[in-house]
């Protein structure tokens, strides 16, 4: 099906389909584009949702992707609560859609309570959230873009996915979380009135079309996120819940030594703080503030470390190192 409704169901493009049809039109293509199932999954290399589905997706690599996924929600959700008594933008407020809560309480099961300091959005998952950002500032069209996107996603593909999980991994709630809307009775129901309330949309046609715009860059997002997830499955030798709980250490009871080694061997010498967001078998990575603004780095090991035991013997060597570096600036630990 093409993704210009108008040059299918609508060959005039007079706007008589309805709204949630002609969405559904334009979306085609991208949603094809992201099934496991479809022709085009043949041409590519097995990325997230194939391993999932054939059962060779690591555990550690479905936290990585739902890390990600945090974020996303983080902002949609953000956005839901400023749009809550919107005329246009509230009837697409559903509190039994929200996932942020489900999110958390899966990540902490999966990585342990200090879950928050061992995930940091990937380039792709930033640049997905400032969309988001973006354009639920520019008005509700925004909002209601990537809550559907999102949202129906979630209430149809989604359950697949969670039941993948929960086969896969042994799950029986915290873990797969996420995939279940106690609230929902019948999601097929609840999408029919979803998009009965999208032909219900009180925006003029020029609006309704740049939400249609704004819903495909939307599923450009999520792809770019998945093809950055999928560049990195299965190379990380460290589980999410090690990353997160070394993260953590460093940057509550070590602070001051992440700052040391920042400006040391990271070649930050004027930052202000820094704090430690995740490491793999090649190196660490860092977020450093410096003049006002927050960039992120990364410090090589001298060697590749695949064991636990290996990491904190070359965080030492890395400090002191840089305090060797910055003497005799640097105080005493």
């Amino acid at each position: 099906m093409p993704a210009d409704s108008a040059a299918a169901g609508d060959p005039a493009g007079t706007g008589t389909l309805p709204f949630s049809a002609r969405i559904r039109e334009a979306s085609w293509s991208r949603h094809q584009g992201l099934d496991p199932s479809s022709e085009d999954a043949a041409d590519r290399s097995p990325g997230v949702f194939d391993r999932l589905f054939d059962g060779s997706l690591s555990v550690d690599d479905y936290t990585r992707w739902h890390a990600q996924q945090f974020f996303v929600y983080e902002a949609i959700e953000a956005a839901a609560e400023r749009y809550a008594q919107d005329p246009v933008a509230g009837p697409f407020v559903f509190g039994e859609l929200a996932r942020r809560g489900a999110i958390e309480a899966d990540l902490a099961f999966l990585m342990g309570p200090k879950w928050r300091s061992g995930i940091e959005p990937l380039s792709a998952t930033r640049a997905y959230v400032d969309r988001i950002d973006a354009a639920c500032a520019e008005g509700p069209g925004g909002y209601i873009a990537h809550a559907y996107t999102r949202y129906l996603g979630d209430l149809s593909g989604g359950q697949a996915f969670g039941k993948a999980a929960r086969r896969n991994y042994g799950f029986d709630g915290e873990g797969a979380s996420f995939y279940s809307f106690d609230g929902i009775a019948s999601p097929k129901s609840f999408k029919d009135e979803y998009r009965s309330r999208l032909d219900r949309i009180d925006l003029p046609r020029e609006d309704q079309d740049r939400l249609v715009e704004e819903i495909l860059l939307a599923y450009d997002h999520n792809g770019a996120v998945l093809a950055e997830l999928g560049e990195g499955l299965g190379k990380n030798p460290f589980a999410p819940k090690v990353i997160a709980a070394i993260c953590h250490h460093m940057n509550v009871d070590h602070a001051a030594d992440t700052l040391v080694i920042c400006r040391g061997v990271g070649d930050r010498p004027g930052a202000e703080s820094a704090r430690m967001t995740g490491f793999d078998g090649e190196g660490a990575d860092f977020a450093v503030l410096a003049g006002g603004a927050e960039t992120a780095i990364r410090v090589p090991w001298a060697a590749p470390l695949s064991e636990r035991a290996e990491v904190r013997p070359e965080i030492v060597r890395l400090f002191t190192e840089s305090r060797e570096r910055l003497a005799p600036d640097t105080p005493e630990s």
